[in-house]
């Protein structure tokens, strides 16, 4: 089975790579019999339908075949940063930290209805990417990550730009975001009512634990029971504290930009930390009252304390997404175009640029 998947991926990748071969071929093709590859009309097609889809690869070769393809605009006057905007692809967005004040002029231009790329970056994301982010509360926070990295691209004057129906794009945010800040509202006092629940219990079990008989004549199994159980206490105590000042949050636009995502955080890590140390202390004590014991029945019990560690490795996925998502940054990548830029001369500014922009 494993073989058989191996091989198609395989097949796959020399496909791929044949057709970009062959992509290639054609553009070069193109380019020996036209002066612009923007006259062809198939070329912008696929340079609008690349960018919704968000294949960077092959916007990578078509600009790089053309540089004057980064002021096409379609239909509706976008261009494909404002289509990356609006599909958060991320990938062809970051083109823009490359072209520098190239790509101030390319971005800050209005679009219909007056709207700005701010504007389109204050819209819902697609499902599918708001699919792949684990909790309501995070995808509320990618949101508003997405439109900040968005605003540091734009000039100060787009920020309180109103649009045809007066809308500012924080204003439009507000109130395309309203459902998805209440389900994530909702979705953090859930996490945080059960997540106390089970905080409480182990508080409350370790507190009142009793030193097993015997522990006293072994000094380094003591010291693993005694310092276990306070680990405990304490993990469940900050957890406690955490997913308390959770549920008396305001709930607005910016505590989940920080604010609650590292509360949650440090609640369910403490929670995590504390059960494992229960699970330890448990194990410390359960070991030496029946180390003289050769029934199987003992071992097993013994091993079974570390059922809820490994529950806490299988779900270590909910950490990993709640600390990749408070600490996201748009990851940087290796300079695509800068040969390119560096290269060749803006040569269609004024004709491509929007009229408004006449005088930058």
């Amino acid at each position: 089975m494993c073989y058989n998947t191996q091989n198609t991926w395989n097949q796959e990748n020399s496909k791929q790579s044949k057709a970009n071969k062959l992509f290639e071929k054609c553009l070069q093709a193109y380019e020996c019999d036209v002066e612009s590859l923007g006259s062809i009309p198939e070329i912008p097609e696929v340079l609008f339908l690349a960018a919704e889809v968000g294949n960077i690869e092959l916007l990578v070769k078509l600009i790089r075949f053309d540089f004057d393809l980064l002021w096409e605009r379609n239909e509706v006057r976008k261009n494909i940063f404002h289509i990356a905007v609006e599909k958060r692809h991320e990938s062809i967005f970051i083109l823009l930290k490359e072209l520098e004040s190239i790509g101030d002029i390319i971005v800050n231009g209005i679009l219909e209805d007056q709207n700005n790329i701010l504007h389109l970056a204050a819209g819902v994301a697609p499902q599918e990417k708001l699919n792949a982010i684990s909790g309501v509360a995070l995808q509320m926070q990618r949101e508003l990550l997405w439109f900040e990295e968005v605003k540091k691209f734009v000039s100060p004057d787009y920020i309180d730009m109103k649009n045809e129906d007066g809308d500012t794009p924080y204003a439009l945010f507000a109130r395309n975001h309203e459902g998805l800040r209440k389900k994530g509202e909702k979705w953090m006092i859930g996490t945080a009512n059960y997540s106390m629940v089970v905080a409480a219990l182990i508080g409350s079990i370790m507190f009142t634990g009793q030193v097993a008989d015997g522990l006293n004549e072994n000094p380094h199994l003591f010291l693993a029971f005694t310092v276990s159980t306070a680990i405990s206490l304490f993990g469940s105590s900050t957890s406690l504290i955490m997913f308390l000042s959770i549920l008396t949050s305001r709930y607005s636009f910016e505590d989940f930009l920080v604010s609650l995502p590292v509360r949650l955080m440090i609640g369910v890590t403490s929670l995590y930390i504390s059960i494992a140390a229960m699970m330890v202390s448990f194990a410390t004590s359960f070991w030496l009252k029946n180390y003289n014991q050769r029934d199987v029945i003992f071992v097993v019990i013994g091993l079974c304390a570390c059922v809820p560690i490994m529950d806490v490795l299988l779900k270590y996925r909910l950490v990993f997404d709640i600390f990749q998502s408070t600490f996201f940054r748009f990851r940087p990548q290796h300079r695509l175009l800068q040969d390119k830029i560096s290269n060749a001369p803006v040569r269609r500014s004024q004709s491509h640029a929007p009229a408004d922009l006449a005088s930058v």
